[in-house]
C-alpha cells in the first residue's frame, strides 16, 4: 500500500503574538532560509527579529485569519487539498509543515497507524519552483528524520513541478475565467530571494534555478492560454534587503498607474495554497497601492487550494511517480 505526504512550509499555531513570535523564530532560524553563521543565528533569529516583527505579523494575520475554522487558511486549505486527495484515491493521506504543526515525524506516524501494510509514502513538498529555502530544507528535514528511524517503508519525493503539464493546466484553469475579460497587465508575483541563493542555483544548473523556472511557469501558463505575453509582468514580494530579487511587488504596483495601466489581474503561482503572502500582501497591500496610485481595478487570482482541477492534476503527477 502507498501512502502520500503533502509538505507545505506551515503557519503559526494561532494569531496570537506569541505564537506568531514562535513561529518566525523557528523558520528564521533554519540555515537554509537565513544564511548568516551559525553561532549568532538563533539569537539573531529569536531574540531580536521575532521580537521586532511578531507585532505586525500578528495584525496582519488577524486580518485573513480563517475565524470560522479557527486556524490558518494555509494549514486549512492544504488540510482539505489532502482529504479530498484521499477520498479520491483510496489511499492514506497525511499534512506535515516544516515548522509548527502538523510535525513531519507525526504525518508519518499518522501514515504509518493507517496502514500497517504502508511500503512506500509519495512525499509532495507543494513548491513548484525550487528554492533552498522551501522546496530543499523540506527534503532535507524528512531525509534528516527518516534516516534516523526504523520506518518499514521507503520514500519518493516530488521533483519541482514548475513545467509539469497537470500543473500548468491547473494554473490555466484557475486563470481562464480572469483573462477573458480586458486587462492591462497580468502580474506574475513570486516570493523574493536574496541573490546570493538565486545565484548558487543558477550555477547549479536548470534544477536548481528559481528564475528560469518562473519564466518557464509563465511561459507554459501564457501558451495554454494563448494569451499576450507583452501584457505580462513578473514581479517579487517579500524581500527584506537590497541584494534581493526584483522587480519589488508593491513598487511595481505603486508605477503602474502612472504608466497608464488601470486594469491589473494578480496571480501566485509559487503558491498553490493561500496563505499571509497571498490574502494579506497581495489582496489588501499590494491592492491598495495600486488603487491609491491611481489604478481602477486589481484582480486577485485565488490560489490553486484544493479546487477540483488541482486535485485532478495533483493526482496523476503523484500516479506519475509511481
Amino acid at each position: 500500500m502507498r501512502g502520500i505526504l503533502i509538505v507545505n512550509t506551515g503557519s503559526p499555531k494561532t494569531k496570537s503574538k506569541e505564537d506568531v513570535k514562535f513561529f518566525i523564530g523557528a523558520m528564521l532560524s533554519d540555515p537554509l532560509v537565513m544564511t548568516v553563521p551559525d553561532w549568532i543565528r538563533p539569537t539573531l533569529a529569536t531574540k531580536i527579529i521575532a521580537p521586532l516583527r511578531a507585532s505586525n505579523s500578528a495584525s496582519h494575520y488577524s486580518l485573513i485569519w480563517d475565524d470560522n475554522q479557527a486556524e490558518s487558511p494555509l494549514l486549512y486549505n492544504t488540510m482539505q487539498l489532502a482529504r479530498k486527495i484521499e477520498d479520491a484515491t483510496h489511499m492514506p493521506v497525511e499534512v506535515a509543515m516544516r515548522y509548527g504543526l502538523p510535525s513531519i515525524p507525526d504525518a508519518l506516524k499518522k501514515l504509518k497507524s493507517k496502514c500497517a501494510t504502508l511500503h512506500e509514502v509519495v512525499v509532495v513538498p507543494l513548491f513548484p519552483q525550487y528554492a533552498q529555502s522551501s522546496y530543499k530544507t523540506v527534503v532535507d528535514a524528512i531525509a534528516d528524520h527518516f534516516y534516523k528511524k526504523p520506518y518499514s517503508f521507503r520514500l519518493k519525493i516530488i521533483e519541482p513541478y514548475y513545467s509539469d503539464p497537470n500543473y500548468i493546466h491547473a494554473l490555466a484553469e484557475s486563470l481562464k475565467p480572469y483573462v477573458k475579460k480586458e486587462y492591462d497587465r497580468l502580474v506574475f508575483s513570486f516570493h523574493s530571494l536574496p541573490l546570493s541563493h538565486v545565484e548558487l542555483g543558477w550555477k547549479k544548473g536548470k534544477d536548481f534555478d528559481y528564475v528560469y523556472q518562473i519564466k518557464e511557469t509563465v511561459r507554459l501558463v501564457s501558451k495554454e492560454l494563448d494569451i499576450d505575453p507583452k501584457k505580462n509582468r513578473i514581479v517579487y514580494s517579500s524581500a527584506i534587503g537590497p541584494k534581493w530579487l526584483k522587480p519589488d511587488l508593491n513598487e511595481t504596483m505603486k508605477q503602474l498607474p502612472v504608466n497608464g495601466v488601470k486594469k491589473v489581474i494578480a496571480i501566485t503561482p509559487g503558491f498553490p495554497a493561500d496563505n499571509l503572502e497571498t490574502l494579506y500582501d497581495i489582496g489588501i497591500v499590494a491592492k491598495g497601492n495600486f488603487m491609491k496610485a491611481g489604478g481602477e481595478e486589481f484582480t486577485f487570482v485565488p490560489c490553486l487550494n484544493f479546487e477540483p482541477y488541482w486535485i485532478e492534476g495533483l493526482i496523476k503527477m503523484i500516479t506519475n511517480k509511481v
